[in-house]
């Protein structure tokens, strides 16, 4: 009997595997029809929506507007300062909603209508915006008063201890939103799949978590709040939308978030953008106050008709800082992908996902590059198939990144 060789078997083992990992792969489908277009036009859309958030301010400001507004707020309260200046914000957030509302209802309702898991009426769409308007108008007659007290208190360090005071409100406000705020225009209730929540309990207990909060409901898996209210969210449609296996996935990705703490990155972040906004604001609203301030109307930062020369440096600023936080931001989106990946080893399930994703959203597998620099906080769904396919350490016998983080999947 004649023997085989060897190297012939070690061939044969070789191909083999190579075929199987090559049946496990998700080819990039191609773009769907109309894709860079739609993509083109949301670009457009959003390009627009930022010069309207720089244009108003500024309109205030030249114009004047913005002084007359706070005399007219300072006689209705009797010249009290804190009151004019919770007054004037009031006054203020809502006329730019009015003002803003035909061209977010054109944006965020209209050219929206018939889309994938779009199911806004107008009514729905208009309540959203009176709550998203009413929870800025809490926000700000609650809070304001802070930076604008240690303005007049201490008109050379105010940017500093303002950071330091309102770090600990934008806790305060990220714990809260998901309890008190989402509720009020999304219905979410608790998980009650039991197999689905042994199964999360189950990926969970191997990061040494336990008794996690999912609730079902939205639009999006998520995490959100930050510690007693830190939860998962899974899309309403899940069941609908995603087989077992990419629901497994989902959750691996998600628990990331919760068990590592992103959301207390995601505070981080606001400290440093207050920390550095709030500096340029000093720095760049004095500078403006000494040129123009005759023209718009008032002389000092602390004057409440600053307001719209305050909320037009920092939204100037922020659309400087996006790109960086974006590519911050699709990092931590990427390394989540990593996580799920070595959770549960569903790299076909990853990969089909994102496929659905590109048809249901018509994404291109690829951002764009002006998409890509203002508007990606998470990969692109080629990015993430290619990803899928190719990562799979545990079958080469390589180290896991996260094994410190979680125990191995068996």
């Amino acid at each position: 009997m004649r023997k085989f060789p060897l190297w012939c078997a070690i061939g044969v083992v070789f191909g083999l595997s190579v075929v199987a990992a090559h049946a496990q792969a998700v080819d990039v489908p191609p773009n769907p029809p109309g894709a860079a277009a739609y993509m083109e036009s949301r670009n457009w859309l959003w390009a627009e929506a930022q010069i309207l958030l720089l244009a108003v301010p500024l309109f205030f400001l030249v114009t004047g507007l913005s002084a007359r507004v706070r005399t007219w707020c300072a006689n209705r309260v009797g010249g009290r300062w804190f009151w004019t200046l919770t007054l004037f914000a009031v006054v203020y957030l809502i006329l730019v909603a009015v003002i803003r509302a035909p061209f977010d209802f054109y944006r965020d309702y209209w050219t929206l209508r018939g889309t994938a898991d779009f199911h806004d009426t107008p009514a729905s769409w208009a309540l959203q915006q009176a709550v998203e308007t009413g929870a800025l108008v809490v926000v700000a007659a609650l809070f304001l008063w802070i930076p604008y007290t240690l303005i007049r208190k201490s008109p050379r360090r105010w940017w500093l201890y303002g950071a330091a005071a309102l770090v600990p409100v934008a806790f305060v406000i990220l714990a809260v939103i998901p309890v008190w705020v989402s509720p009020l225009t999304t219905h979410y209730e608790p998980l009650k799949d039991k197999t689905l929540y042994a199964q999360i309990e189950s990926l969970a207990a191997r990061c040494g978590v336990h008794n996690i909060p999912v609730l079902i409901g939205g639009d999006d898996d998520t995490v959100v709040g930050l510690g007693p209210t830190n939860r998962i969210i899974l899309d309403g449609d899940i069941f609908k939308n995603e087989t077992p296996q990419q629901i497994r996935f989902t959750v691996g990705h998600e628990l990331k978030h919760y068990v590592m703490g992103d959301n207390y990155k995601a505070l981080a972040i606001i400290a440093v953008l207050l920390l550095t906004g709030f500096w340029l604001t000093d720095r760049i609203g004095r500078g403006a106050i000494a040129r123009f301030g005759r023209r718009m109307g008032f002389k000092e930062l602390s004057d409440p008709a600053s307001l719209p020369l305050i909320i037009l440096i920092m939204t100037a600023y922020w659309l400087c800082a996006l790109p960086l936080f974006n590519v911050f931001a699709r990092h931590i989106e990427f390394e989540a992908d990593r996580f799920g990946l070595e959770l549960t080893h569903e790299n076909r399930a990853l990969a089909e996902l994102e496929a659905g994703y590109m048809s249901r959203y018509k994404n291109p597998a690829d951002w764009d590059t002006f998409f890509l620099i203002f508007r990606a906080t998470h990969p692109s769904d080629g990015e993430r198939i290619r990803f899928a396919n190719s990562y799979h350490p545990w079958r080469e016998g390589k180290p896991l990144t996260y094994a410190s983080v979680c125990k191995p999947a068996p």
